[in-house]
């Protein structure tokens, strides 16, 4: 069968993860896997920043010299074990000079939860040892961490309570907690229950860090999965303990959303990169359709600002394309 050179072109960029090396032009969607999680900085010996997302089937983990190009080069840490489904979501964090791999998954006679890679030595890429399941208590998504006073918080989203709701709880060691665990955020507005869609479970989950000049905030993805509003939502921390609900002041409305002009659906699991010029971006998993579904979504790159009062400034989703640098 001849195939027309448009969509030649088109699979030829899709089996090379949209960055044709050399020619320094990168194209969104960048990786055609949902759920993104970047390093803030660079974190290998070679200045590479490192990217995970779900696959489903395993662990990746990508890499690359900025933000928008951390799609080369994949290297697969771990392989799901017989039985094992439904991963996602894995985020990699260096603590104590190793670096843990938090990620969802389900395994034969259990419902959701976490488990844990933990890297053999220093190096980010090399390889490492499955640890098991952290117990949270309750059947749990959506593992990010949350950094600050030289102590590390589990954030995760629980999934038995009729929506999903994010917790955050201290960590003693990478499997070990300290205290009971603080419910932070759960849906309450229409937006955030799928208002204008034919999906509507209340959602607020995917609760990622972004700290800037002494702030910190959580980043959040709300309305049903499956639906094309899908969106972030943001939590400001106004107090300086993380563990009480009410030093989280939740924005009222969507901080960055669906754009139909430009071809946008469903925006949202942000995660956030700090360029070496000194900038910052956002990289997220949308689709290109209102098809009320969770699947097909792709992870896209762009820049972002921040207003005056210190918050972030999104903007709006940029169409697929050529990625602005």
């Amino acid at each position: 069968m001849k195939m027309h050179p448009r969509y030649l072109a088109k699979l030829v960029l899709t089996s090379i993860c949209f960055y044709i090396p050399g020619y320094g032009q990168v194209v969104n969607p960048i990786l055609p896997h949902p759920d993104p999680f970047i390093t803030r900085d660079p974190v290998t010996a070679d200045g590479r920043y490192v990217l995970t997302a779900t696959t489903g089937k395993n662990i990746t983990l990508w890499s690359g010299r900025s933000p928008a190009t951390a799609t080369s080069d994949p290297r697969v840490v771990f392989t799901a074990p017989e039985g094992m489904t439904q991963m996602w979501s894995p985020t990699v964090w260096k603590i104590g000079g190793h670096w843990w791999i938090y990620f969802t998954a389900m395994v034969p006679g259990d419902q959701h939860g976490i488990f844990v890679l933990e890297s053999d030595g220093t190096d980010v890429l090399g390889s490492y040892t499955f640890k098991g399941k952290l117990d949270t208590g309750r059947p749990s998504i959506d593992p990010s961490l949350l950094q600050t006073d030289g102590a590390q918080y589990l954030m995760y989203v629980t999934v038995d309570r009729g929506e999903n709701a994010i917790w955050i709880r201290k960590l003693h060691a990478p499997m070990q907690f300290e205290g009971d665990a603080a419910l932070i955020a759960e849906p309450q507005s229409p937006w955030e229950k799928g208002e204008g869609s034919t999906k509507n479970y209340p959602v607020n989950e995917g609760p990622t860090a972004l700290y800037h000049k002494g702030k910190t905030f959580i980043v959040y993805s709300a309305s049903d999965t499956a639906s094309p509003r899908y969106c972030l939502g943001l939590l400001t921390l106004i107090g300086s303990n993380v563990m009480e609900p009410a030093n989280w002041k939740k924005t009222p409305h969507p901080v960055f959303q669906w754009s139909p002009d430009r071809g946008i659906f469903g925006p949202g699991r942000g995660t956030f990169a700090r360029a070496k010029d000194g900038g910052d971006w956002l990289l997220y998993a949308a689709k290109s359709t209102d098809t009320p579904t969770a699947a097909n979504r792709e992870t896209r790159a762009q820049r972002f600002t921040w207003n005056a009062h210190g918050e972030p400034d999104f903007g709006q989703p940029e169409k697929d394309g050529p990625v602005a640098h």
